[in-house]
């Protein structure tokens, strides 16, 4: 049965990609990204791949090395809205239209 029968066949089929996905590609687009084995992301302007749909915001600080991860505030960019912090045991759904990309900043930063 070929892909496109398949999911004529059973609509709430979810096609799964064998590949990274990029998620500002898909943000700029405007789509979901579909299942994959991984999804590249951005902390700090920095690449990374996550292997799964639903890291923890500890899990994402860690794959950038911003280590110790209690050390550091993640948020999130979502297209067209404002940054939104990201606990570190919170889960962020890379599937998640618009997902751009993330900014992780020191919790000691001060100014000057």
């Amino acid at each position: 049965m070929t892909e496109g029968a398949l999911k004529e066949a059973d609509p709430g089929l979810e096609l799964v990609v064998d590949d990274i996905v990029d998620l500002e590609e898909y943000a700029k687009l405007g789509k979901r990204p579909p299942l994959s084995k991984g999804y590249r992301i951005k902390v700090n302007g920095k690449a990374c791949v996550v292997n799964e749909p639903n890291p923890t915001g500890r899990a994402i600080l860690t794959l950038a090395g911003l280590i110790p991860a209690k050390d550091y505030t993640l948020r999130v960019k979502l297209a067209g809205q404002r940054p939104e912090k990201v606990g570190l045991d919170e889960k962020v759904d890379l599937r998640r239209p618009g997902v751009e990309k993330f900014k992780a900043l020191p919790n000691d930063q001060t100014e000057g």
